[in-house]
């Protein structure tokens, strides 16, 4: 098991690797070989990263975010489904490099801090810690691909706009088809937010010693669901175009960064407490 443990991380780092490299020449040639294979190495990728994480959980009989690389590959896998069902959604695989390549910086940093052994604790093994966990993760992972499909629109609007065009110019799909994939990201971590919420407040409830109705991360979380909720309201009743949703999700991201920085830095609470 030891062997395994030590093997399958950089296993997987490979496998993203490969599928990345893939996208990055379907990117930047246009390749119809690179093009048939870039999604099939990635669906590669993701199942032998679910076999694993599903071995993870076996093994020590928790969810596998227990240390700080476990966390880091969760949200690898995360970032990956996501790109993974927008890819479905919008029917372009141009911007596949741009996605894969962050999955592959975080597993990478994953094997990079790889840990022996977790920490054995009773939390960890609650099933509705995972769920939770599991949810605000990718609901977090599907708001930073939002906010880079709005970097890649944002980029490609302003060259339509203007005389000068980069390397982007012409490689990128069209400004609906980002717009697209940016709406389906931004409603995909609303979802698993919404679950992640839910969750949380069944779980905290049954903790009738514990004030979490004023713990900072809690409501740091329903504010960002606010946010991104009222983005989505926005888009829906066509007040907003693409351009402000987009940049709604830059700004929404570097939100959530900052506050969560602020909020494990100098705060402590209910979270904090476990």
């Amino acid at each position: 098991m030891d062997q395994i443990a030590r093997f399958a991380p950089h296993a997987l780092l490979l496998a993203y690797a490969a599928a990345t490299a893939a996208y990055g020449v379907l990117f930047s040639s246009g390749s119809k070989k690179a093009s048939r294979i870039a999604s099939p190495l990635l669906q590669v990728a993701i199942a032998l990263h679910l076999a694993y994480l599903g071995w993870l959980t076996w093994r020590w009989a928790q969810f596998p975010a227990a240390t700080v690389s476990q966390a880091l590959t969760v949200v690898a896998f995360a970032i990956a489904i996501v790109y993974l069902f927008l890819e479905w959604l919008g029917g372009e695989r141009a911007t596949g490099v741009w996605l894969v390549g962050q999955v592959l910086v975080f597993q990478l940093l994953a094997v990079a801090l790889h840990e022996a052994q977790p920490p054995k604790r009773e939390l960890f093994e609650h099933p509705l810690f995972g769920i939770h966990v599991f949810l605000a993760l990718l609901g977090y992972a599907a708001f930073a691909v939002a906010a880079s499909y709005g970097f890649l629109f944002l980029r490609l609007y302003r060259e339509l706009k203007g005389t000068r065009f980069s390397v982007f110019y012409g490689k990128l799909p069209p400004l609906e088809v980002l717009e697209r994939m940016m709406s389906g990201a931004l409603a995909m971590g609303f979802a698993a937010l919404s679950g992640a919420l839910v969750d949380g407040v069944v779980w905290a409830v049954q903790l009738s010693d514990v004030d979490w109705q004023h713990d900072p991360m809690i409501l740091l979380t329903f504010a960002t669901w606010a946010l991104y909720g009222g983005a989505l309201l926005l888009r829906r009743l066509r007040r907003w175009q693409g351009r402000q949703t987009a940049m709604a999700s830059l700004a929404g991201l570097g939100v959530i960064v900052v506050s969560l920085v602020a909020v494990h830095t100098l705060v402590v609470g209910f979270h904090r407490s476990f």
